[in-house]
Parts: C-alpha cells; sequence; structure tokens
C-alpha cells in the first residue's frame, strides 16, 4: 500500500486543481485600474445569434487517479463535476430584485489558464430566455439598463471556451424586480455583500466628472477598497420616525420643525438635524451612521466606476430628485425648487441593491469626518474616517492627516446631493461635507438645514 500511495500522491501532483474566476462581491481581480479606455456599460448592438445550445456542451469532467491493488493498476474516477455558469446574482428566484441590479455569475475552469467568453440572454416575462442582449462578454458580469417593476425575467449565461470554442450554457435562472406602491416600508434595509469596489472618481469615465475641482475637493484617486457585509436604510429617515425617536426622549429637537410637525410631511425625510442627531437616531434603533466608503458602495455596487446610482445615464425627474432634472418624466414639478418629496418617489434611480434617493432629496451625513485629502492616504480595508477634519487643500501633508482639527471643531462628511444643490454634487464619487445653516458657514458646529438628512445602517455579522 506504501507504493500505491506514493502513485497516488504523484498523480495529484501532476492534475492541476479546479479553479473558479472571480466574481463580485470581489470582481475586482480581473479589471485593470481605470483608463482612458473605459468603455461605459451598455447593451451591445445586435450580432450573429448562434444560439444557447449550438455547440454541446461537456456533459461534465472526471479525473482519474490509479488505485493500487497489490501488481495491478485499476484506475477509478477520482473527482466529477460539470462546467456551467453558476453562482447567479440575483440569485435564482430572487424577489424584490433593484430595478438597476446588475448580473454575475461564475464558471469553474479546468486549469488557470482556461479563458472564456459570455454570452447572455434574457427575456421578460418568458418561460425561457432567447433574446441576446449581450455577446462576447470578457468578464462574468453585466449591466443591462434599468429593469422595469414587478416583472420577472428569466437570463441564463453561455460560458464559450476561447481555446475550443466549445459552448457551456448554464441553467436558466430567474428573479423577480421589486414593485411597492403605496406608503413605503420605512423600516426596511438593504443588503450590501462584502468585498471590494472602486471607490472614488474615474476620470476615464466620460460620464464622470469634474474630478477634485477645487480647493475644497479631492475625490481621488479611485481605487479598490474593502468593505465587510453591512445592511442600510432601503429609504432616508423620515419625519414619522423622527418624531417617534423624540416621542421616546432619545432625539433632540430638529432646528426647525415646520414639516417634522406637519403630517403630510411625514414620509419626507428628516432635516434641520445634526450629525449628532442622526448618530442618536440611529443608536436608538440599534443602528450606527454609516462610514463614507459603506455609503459609496452602496451607491455604486461592486462591478463599476458608474457615475450615478443607476449608471451613467443623463439623471432625469424619473430617477432624481433635482432642480436641474425637473422637464422630462411623470415625477416632474417644475418650478417647485425648494421642495424635498417623499422617500422612495423614484424607484428608476434606486441603486443596485435597491436603495432609494441616494442621489438627489436630500444629503446624507455619514460616519466620516471630512478630510479633503482622506482618499490619498486612507485604508483600503474598511475604512473608518480621519482622526481629524480639513476642509482645503492648502492645509498640512495630502499622504498624511492632520493632528487637530482645521476649524477647531469636527466637520463631517455629507453624500448624495440634495434637492437643489448643484448637480455636480449628485454624483455618487462627490466628496461634500456640513457648512450651513440657513447661509453658507452659520450654526456651526451642527450645520442643521433643510437640505440635510441621513439614512442608517448597521454591521453583518
Amino acid at each position: 500500500m506504501g507504493s500505491g500511495l506514493l502513485l497516488l500522491l504523484l498523480a495529484l501532483q501532476q492534475i492541476s486543481p479546479l479553479t473558479t474566476v472571480a466574481q463580485p462581491p470581489s470582481p475586482l481581480l480581473d479589471r485593470p485600474i481605470p483608463t482612458a479606455t473605459f468603455v461605459p456599460p451598455a447593451p451591445l448592438p445586435a450580432v450573429e445569434d448562434p444560439g444557447p445550445e449550438e455547440t454541446a456542451a461537456l456533459p461534465g469532467t472526471a479525473l482519474y487517479f490509479p488505485f493500487v491493488a497489490r501488481h495491478t493498476l485499476i484506475y477509478v474516477p477520482f473527482v466529477s463535476f460539470s462546467l456551467a455558469p453558476e453562482n447567479p446574482t440575483p440569485a435564482d428566484l430572487a424577489p424584490e430584485v433593484s430595478l438597476n441590479a446588475y448580473l454575475t455569475w461564475s464558471v469553474p475552469k479546468l486549469t488557470p489558464a482556461t479563458e472564456y467568453r459570455y454570452d447572455l440572454y434574457m427575456n421578460a416575462a418568458a418561460s425561457s430566455p432567447t433574446t441576446l442582449v449581450a455577446a462576447n462578454l470578457a468578464t462574468p458580469w453585466f449591466e443591462p439598463t434599468t429593469f422595469e417593476p414587478g416583472i420577472t425575467y428569466t437570463w441564463r449565461v453561455v460560458a464559450v471556451d476561447s481555446r475550443t470554442g466549445a459552448r457551456l450554457p448554464g441553467p436558466i435562472w430567474r428573479f423577480t424586480t421589486i414593485n411597492r406602491s403605496g406608503a413605503p416600508p420605512l423600516d426596511a434595509m438593504v443588503t450590501v455583500p462584502g468585498g471590494s469596489f472602486w471607490m472614488g472618481c474615474d476620470r476615464s469615465n466620460p460620464a464622470e466628472g469634474p474630478c477634485s475641482y477645487n480647493i475644497f475637493h479631492y475625490d481621488e484617486p479611485v481605487r479598490a477598497v474593502n468593505v465587510d457585509t453591512f445592511r442600510i436604510d432601503a429609504y432616508e429617515v423620515t419625519n414619522r420616525e423622527y418624531r417617534a425617536c423624540m416621542a421616546a426622549g432619545a432625539c433632540n429637537r430638529p432646528r426647525r420643525t415646520e414639516m417634522l410637525n406637519d403630517s403630510a410631511f411625514s414620509t419626507y425625510p428628516v432635516v434641520y438635524v445634526s450629525w449628532w442627531d442622526a448618530q442618536n437616531f440611529c443608536a436608538w434603533e440599534g443602528k450606527r451612521l454609516p462610514t463614507e466608503a459603506e455609503w459609496e458602495k452602496a451607491a455604486r455596487g461592486a462591478i463599476d466606476t458608474r457615475t450615478w446610482p443607476w449608471g451613467n445615464e443623463t439623471p432625469d425627474c424619473t430617477r432624481v430628485n433635482s432642480t436641474f432634472y425637473d422637464d422630462v418624466g411623470s415625477n416632474c414639478t417644475p418650478g417647485l425648487d425648494t421642495q424635498l418629496q417623499p422617500v422612495g418617489k423614484y424607484p428608476r434611480g434606486m441603486t443596485p441593491y435597491g436603495a432609494y434617493d441616494m442621489s438627489g432629496n436630500a444629503f446624507e451625513w455619514v460616519q466620516d469626518k471630512y478630510d479633503v485629502y482622506y482618499y490619498v492616504y486612507g485604508p483600503v480595508d474598511n475604512p473608518q474616517g480621519p482622526p481629524f477634519s480639513r476642509i482645503t487643500r492648502d492645509q498640512g501633508q495630502m499622504d498624511r492627516p492632520l493632528n487637530s482639527e482645521q476649524l477647531g471643531h469636527p466637520v463631517f462628511s455629507i453624500r448624495g446631493g440634495s434637492f437643489r444643490d448643484n448637480p455636480t454634487y449628485l454624483r455618487i464619487a462627490h466628496r461634500h461635507w456640513g457648512h450651513h445653516g440657513d447661509t453658507p458657514n452659520t450654526d456651526p458646529p451642527y450645520y442643521r438645514n433643510i437640505k440635510t438628512g441621513f439614512r442608517c445602517a448597521v454591521s453583518v455579522e
């Protein structure tokens, strides 16, 4: 039996281990650093469709190792597996999928040298996907255009072996998109899987910009950042929820309360609150404010450097509450340049994970202090924010934090823009800081105004 064990070990050494292509939530292993060759995600042009099963797939592969019984070699199968796309995101039969979800999958590899291209078929409300929506994809993910609400989609991926041309069709997968009507479920949260994403402003994305455009802003370099799995509120915290916290004695009164005390505004974002007010509310709910990195991943997703939560398509008022995009679409309110809107009113603008209003409506406090240079020196694993705040690029050295607060008091980051700000502020990568009362630089250090609210997050153990 000693010689048999030796033969088995020698055979194992000559067999390459089965490997799997990288897939989100850590998709960055196969993606180069963004460059000027950025190609925006979009449905590919019509191509000749060979059909999902024109070339027979390999039915499976078995690796054989010698079994030694005295002087006779008998070969028996050691391991068997099928080669086909697997591990879909969204998961098969997933309900309430975001209208801006992206699709990911993986395919086992016989050897590390194996390379695949992918054809993707998809149909709405069909038993089988027959429409080729993307061909010859180089990576195991795809960003479709915005889905329609309340529809079941079927999809299938065919992996094409680049060396042999063998077509390996995967199973048919299904998911159903979210379709909420009536009062939003204000306690809803969405899960953001742990792993890498692209954080920062990507100059190679033609829909992006401007990046780092004045002395107060520096949102580069774009880089791979890792965060652990967490959950984040699907909606901004509303007046109704904040009133309940006040009634429990856990929250302070906002600086102004006209909307807070008017039941007509119960499902509007609570505003005129400070960073400390937001912290208190989240703690009362057993949550916390999201970090700046968590907020950005929740808004962007893991596969690209999209400019807005829905992708790179130009904003309009079906996607975002902003006076700069108020003339096209069913949600438009032209002339109402000082109006918040109820949370969840813009489903076409939701993030890939299903969070609403992360662009426009109200700015959102996050956990981090604002250091204009934090992206330069901050860690890439679960960044928690700088020790001190710095609002201008002429202070200190860019590769390290200050050793005190530039303004003598802390200044905190806000993200996402609001209903009446510069449209640049609506971009995912844009970094800003709370510095307004009713006018700029008033009400320090609280900076409570009509444009700033928040949402909460919670870690997933």
